[in-house]
């Protein structure tokens, strides 16, 4: 059966919500289904990862909040069998524009992030409301999605709802082309020089990866092991650049460590690091972990909710650490100084296979047929 699919999130810039929308958009479109990418603006890097099968929806809004009378305007024109939405004033929006559009329409809100820490600590005064108005919201809609275990407990427990309405699927994270991309050649001389012990990290430079532990960690590491190196892939926020430069400065170790930036391909650097680390304090799943684990790259990781655990399912396939401990994320980066710890194996291949695209985007398909099944029955 054919659907008419709509999926909606802001823009499409580097982001690891916005590849999983552009994952599955594409591959509902691949499997026959029309498809529809809404955007509240066409813009961001990655609009040209978007499948030419897929129908780009650019509603010209300015902001997210602004969108909602044009996206009104857009489900009932359109009137997708299913409307999909992913990020928390995407969803918000995505939810108020159902309601005033009236439409048969069955919407799926899918959750990328734990909500419960999200919130804990509210950034602004708008931040504050969003607990409530996403409690009043959500409730109306069709279907939960959420990319880990972890997530899907949270988000039932912040919005109040039953634990088995929210599907887990996890995010797509792998393809074919991944380990071609992991084989092309890079040009940094830490990954070429041997006597070198080279660490990578990567994510956006933002106060929940966390990269000031990391940096003091490493400093304990640099002491017993003069041979480390550190790169971190990834740009954000200048304020955290600026403190990650700050203790690099203070410590001495401008020799070694490198925040290189972002960079179109970091497999080929985590796929020749000695050993990929993660830092965070929360994640909502942890893709760049997946990507380690296939490309072979050993793996270190803090215990934060949520995603790594489940990921590394509970330190069978990578060494877990305390959320903060710059002490105990020290001593696991210097067991793997002493040892290569590589993982591989029918267990991790059976274990991956579930954030493999294919089979990401069969379980999307599964859920959003159920729902246009609800609404033709």
């Amino acid at each position: 059966m054919s659907m008419h699919i709509s999926l909606f999130i802001p823009v499409l810039t580097y982001g690891g919500a916005e590849k999983v929308v552009i994952t599955i958009a594409n591959g509902l479109a691949e499997k026959g289904h029309r498809v529809d990418l809404v955007l509240v603006k066409r813009e961001g890097a990655l609009i040209g990862r978007v499948s030419p099968r897929v129908n780009l929806v650019d509603l010209g809004a300015s902001k997210t909040f602004y969108s909602i009378f044009k996206l009104r305007h857009y489900l009932h024109s359109e009137q997708p069998d299913i409307f999909v939405s992913g990020l928390d004033n995407a969803n918000i929006v995505a939810s108020i524009a159902m309601r005033m559009s009236k439409v048969r329409t069955k919407h799926i809100i899918t959750f990328h992030t734990n909500l419960k820490q999200s919130y804990q600590h509210p950034r602004t005064k708008l931040h504050y409301l969003y607990p409530s108005v996403m409690r009043r919201l959500f409730k109306k809609a069709d279907g939960y999605v959420a990319v880990s275990e972890c997530v899907a407990k949270n988000a039932a427990s912040f919005l109040g709802l039953q634990r088995e309405k929210v599907n887990v699927i996890y995010n797509p994270v792998i393809d074919e082309k991944i380990k071609e991309l992991a084989n092309e050649p890079v040009k940094h001389p830490w990954l070429e020089d041997k006597s070198l012990f080279t660490i990578v990290s990567a994510g956006r430079l933002f106060e929940a990866k966390d990269y000031p532990m990391l940096l003091h960690a490493f400093k304990k590491v640099l002491t017993s092991a003069p041979q480390a190196r550190l790169i971190i892939l990834g740009d954000g926020k200048k304020k955290i650049k600026d403190e990650m430069e700050s203790i690099i400065s203070t410590e001495k170790m401008d020799h070694a460590i490198d925040i290189h930036g972002f960079v179109d391909n970091p497999y080929a650097f985590i796929h020749r690091a000695d050993l990929f680390v993660l830092s965070s304090k929360w994640e909502g799943f942890g893709n760049v972990l997946v990507e380690a684990l296939y490309v072979n790259t050993p793996v270190v990781s803090t215990d934060c909710e949520c995603g790594p655990a489940e990921i590394l399912n509970a330190g069978e396939f990578g060494t877990l650490v305390k959320v903060g401990d710059s002490n105990e994320m020290a001593e696991a980066i210097q067991s793997h100084l002493n040892k290569k710890q590589l993982v591989e194996g029918e267990a991790l291949s059976r274990h991956l296979n579930q954030m493999e695209n294919k089979f990401v985007v069969d379980k999307y398909e599964t859920v959003i047929m159920e729902r246009v099944g609800e609404m033709k029955g």
